[in-house]
């Protein structure tokens, strides 16, 4: 089992109801059930992602407060997860822009740039991790045979704690043995600009894609359909012209379309 992105797109009279429109669209596909095909299944739970990570869609200029736009469900323990500025997680294509393929990542790496130096203007300066690490090896958390311990320590100083905790942090850096790695951001020696150059995404978002019609078009190189078995699907596939490079295909898509960004487990 692993994670996949999948790129929905809804009708527009979906707007009324992201949610239920979504569960419609996906219920063909739900892993667990024993009313599908065991080899439609393509997921077994799901969370709108996008907008606070850089994986969703670049907002177009002038757009982004408009109350059609979509933004990230709260993490599992209830933590809301605000979209990184100039980014969401889906919306009418209309109000997506597509003319800057890297343009969510950059905009989510800067946010997480601005924060780190919004709260060091107001946390006291944090020890690195590397003189954790050396204490730890120095036998001064005994007992604490993983590191838990000194990681914890390490993570409850208030400035990484803040940091860490917040969604704009994107999840970079991991804190255990044996690859344990301090977020890029923390004692960076560049500017701000040199930063966002270096971590921002290579290449745009290339995900799974829900068509209006119900084909679930994985990767360019499979495709199932919604309302037939997969061994005795009938109907030709539309598949994109264009393949990887799905950001290319929903650029085409009519305004009103609705694209809503998903983070799967399938």
């Amino acid at each position: 089992m692993a994670g996949v992105r999948v790129t929905v797109c809804l009708p527009a009279e979906a707007a009324g109801d992201i949610v239920g429109a979504l569960d419609e669209a996906l219920a063909p596909f739900y892993l667990d059930t024993d009313d599908n095909p065991a080899d439609r299944g393509m997921w077994d739970s799901r969370r709108i992602l996008g907008g606070s990570d850089g994986t969703g869609f670049a907002i177009a200029a002038g757009r982004e407060d408009d109350p059609g736009l979509v933004h990230d469900e709260p993490r599992n323990d209830g933590t809301p997860c605000p979209s990184a500025p100039g980014v969401c997680a889906g919306g009418p294509r209309a109000l997506l822009d597509f003319s800057q393929p890297l343009a969510a990542s950059e905009r989510a790496v800067s946010a997480s740039w601005d924060l780190w130096h919004r709260l060091s203007a107001v946390h006291p300066p944090a020890v690195p991790l590397a003189d954790f690490v050396d204490r730890w090896e120095n036998d001064e958390f005994p007992g604490d045979r993983w590191g838990d311990e000194m990681f914890a320590a390490y993570r409850g100083q208030p400035l990484i704690q803040a940091y860490l905790d917040h969604p704009h942090s994107l999840g970079w850096g991991f804190l255990g043995f044996p690859f344990q790695k301090e977020h890029p951001v923390i004692h960076y020696e560049g500017d701000r600009e040199a930063y966002i150059r270096e971590f921002t995404d290579r290449y745009p978002p290339n995900t799974d894609v829900l068509t209006l019609d119900g084909w679930w078009l994985e990767g360019g190189s499979n495709a199932v359909h919604a309302t037939c078995d997969p061994a005795e699907c009938p109907h030709e596939r539309p598949g994109p012209a264009v393949w990887p490079g799905s950001e290319a295909y929903l650029a085409a898509l009519p305004g009103d379309t609705i694209l809503v960004r998903l983070r799967c487990h399938a």
